[in-house]
């Protein structure tokens, strides 16, 4: 089963910064979320300029066979979309890697409050990464076939820094702790982690694995709002049924609820087995950083 939510009050000119539950995005006090508005572009840079940059790149929607694509009844090519697009394009990452094919935009405009929140996929529930822009990447697609990727593996978000999100999409293999990164950075246990646990986490919620434990927050100013935005990038993926564990949070979270339909004793995977782990898509959020961010 589905669940729906209700149809946003916020105009269409906003686009929304929410990911279920996380800080700056949603009221705790009133459980609604969060949207700001965005100034006009600046002279040297217009919104037309830009939408025609990706629009130039965008290719027609790919068939519904072969990923989540039918869950997204319609992605344009919105303002945050575009804004994600000329962060994503500020890394510097090679042309390569993507397939904007599977290009998807989950913001309110692009993705109204009235769709589902959830579907199942491979025995699974999969939490729509609502306030979040996906970037396709290419996935090798006689091994998705052989393993039947997209028809049995469940979807999971890894939530990471910039630098190891690139090195994780440039080699196809994920990074366990003791792993060197692309630019010579070994990757840590982060403070506050348990130690000696060589692990990859992900989560069936980006609630979870876009929490600041797991998901690194870097600072943007956009050359089109010319405003500054807190980024975070997490990987959306595949993965295989039977090589993970499944377990309670570990981030302190007590009996706050980090997701409305994840419980917290669900909300962490934990695997060593990193080919059970495919990467699929570049997810991207922003959020305007306040004056006590500076």
């Amino acid at each position: 089963t589905s669940t729906r939510s209700r149809r946003p009050s916020a105009s269409s000119s906003t686009f929304s910064a929410s990911a279920y539950g996380r800080r700056s995005s949603i009221i705790p006090e009133t459980g609604k979320y969060s949207s700001f508005r965005t100034r006009s572009p600046s002279p040297s840079l217009s919104i037309s300029s830009y939408r025609s940059k990706f629009a130039e790149k965008e290719l027609p929607k790919a068939n519904d066979d072969d990923d989540d694509n039918d869950y997204h009844p319609r992605s344009g090519s919105c303002l945050y979309k575009i804004i994600c697009g000329e962060y994503l394009s500020s890394l510097k990452w090679q042309e390569g890697f993507f397939n904007r094919q599977h290009n998807r935009c989950y913001c309110n405009e692009c993705y109204p409050m009235s769709f589902h929140d959830t579907y199942e996929t491979g025995g699974s529930t999969y939490v729509i990464p609502r306030g979040w822009c996906r970037f396709g990447l290419h996935v090798d697609q006689v091994r998705a076939k052989i393993d039947k990727i997209w028809d049995e593996w469940i979807i999971t978000y890894h939530g990471t820094s910039s630098i190891a999100a690139q090195s994780i999409v440039a080699h196809r293999q994920f990074l366990i702790p003791g792993d060197k990164c692309i630019d010579g950075s070994r990757i840590h246990i982060r403070p506050g982690h348990i130690k000696d646990k060589h692990e990859i986490y992900t989560s069936p919620t980006i609630a979870y694995s876009s929490h600041p434990c797991y998901c690194s927050i870097q600072k943007f100013r956009s050359k089109i709002t010319n405003k500054l935005y807190n980024a975070r990038i997490a990987l959306q993926c595949r993965q295989k049924p039977g090589t993970f564990k499944v377990q309670s949070e570990t981030i302190g979270a007590g009996h706050k609820k980090i997701c409305p339909f994840i419980p917290n004793d669900q909300v962490e995977i934990l695997t060593t087995t990193r080919a059970a782990i495919v990467s699929y898509g570049v997810l991207i959020q922003l959020t305007e950083a306040q004056s006590t961010d500076y």
